[in-house]
């Protein structure tokens, strides 16, 4: 999936209002002002969970769990509901949640793939109301034609409007695919009070508390990356490659230089202030070092741990990294 991207706001007080605009929708929309301490992560082979607990005015990491699901059990997909097998799938997430002592914790926030949404920027000027229900109408019709399923059977949720010449980030959903992750969840004795994309808790947790500046976020996984370019928080590129573009190292190296040189000749851009990465299907090292030279610099590893106090996590760090974003994001 490709987006078109946003035009980059011309001057520094412009970028903060982007910024401080796309956070308070992060917060609105995708997170909530109580949010669980809990985070289910679904990934196309495996469920992992991470738990939080309060010490005093602190949080830390009391737990993190994550176990491999049965071949087949989870097919990614934008049209279909994913979990097709649902007695693995909920066998999976009740072991996964014991281990991480997470059995009776209710209320969680669920992690999904990038691959299963759509994440759009449109003109802001071209979806503008007085009403948001009013620019809600707008957006489905926007994507009426740009949605491989019908735009009646979305959930949609959205970030920005007004009459400035700015962007409308959009996430939609083919309701019977969330419907189908919340179903196995419930069935289990769990609330999903929080949904998140992997991407978009990666990139608040990333940037989220950084000064403005253009960066960008590679979230690899197992089949699919996603290529998030943001001026300080707010998105003005975003990429999810699967298939052939994401099936191999090589060709993934070759896409984060492609979007390099898209910023620097279609957006203006002329240096990226830091790229991180989030690499949960190869090996740290060999991630960063692939990715080093097409992005001109070296990259940063994506590490949401340190703020709740955890140690060296590893290579399972990086598989339950948007669990841990999603509950560690939101709070900074």
């Amino acid at each position: 999936m490709s987006t078109s991207p946003a035009a980059a706001p011309a001057a520094p007080a412009s970028i903060a209002r982007v910024a401080q605009r796309g956070e308070r929708w992060l917060r609105r929309h995708l997170l909530d002002p109580d949010h669980p301490l809990t985070a289910v992560e679904v990934t196309a082979r495996s469920i992992g969970v991470v738990r939080l607990a309060r010490e005093g005015r602190r949080l830390s990491l009391a737990a993190a769990a994550a176990l491999d699901l049965p071949e087949g059990a989870v097919r990614l997909s934008m049209t279909q509901p994913n979990v097709a097998d649902a007695a693995a799938f909920r066998e999976t997430l009740r072991a996964a949640l014991e281990r991480a002592g997470a059995l009776h914790v209710g209320r969680i926030a669920l992690v999904l793939p990038d691959p299963v949404a759509r994440l759009a920027l449109l003109p802001a000027s071209e979806v503008a109301a007085k009403r948001r229900k009013q620019s809600e109408e707008l957006i489905r019709f926007r994507l009426r034609k740009a949605l491989p399923f019908d735009v009646r059977d979305a959930r949609v949720a959205f970030a920005g409007g007004g009459t400035r010449a700015d962007s409308v980030l959009v996430a939609a959903i083919y309701r019977p695919v969330l419907e189908g992750y919340e179903e196995a969840c419930r069935a289990v004795g769990l609330h999903p009070g929080v949904v998140e994309l992997s991407g978009l808790a990666l990139l608040n947790a990333a940037f989220g508390s950084r000064p403005p500046a253009d960066r960008l976020l590679v979230n690899w996984d197992d089949g699919y990356v996603t290529l998030l370019l943001a001026r300080g928080e707010w998105p003005l590129l975003v990429r999810t490659l699967v298939g052939e573009a994401a099936a191999s190292p090589d060709e993934v190296a070759r896409e984060v230089g492609n979007t390099l040189i898209y910023y620097r000749e279609r957006l203006g851009g002329t240096a990226l202030a830091q790229a991180v990465v989030r690499s949960a299907l190869l090996p740290a090292d060999q991630a960063l070092s692939l990715l080093e030279g097409p992005l001109e610099m070296k990259p940063e590893l994506l590490e949401p741990w340190p703020a709740v106090r955890a140690g060296e996590m590893g290579r399972a760090g990086q598989a339950l990294a948007g669990a841990a974003a999603c509950v560690v994001g939101s709070r900074r």
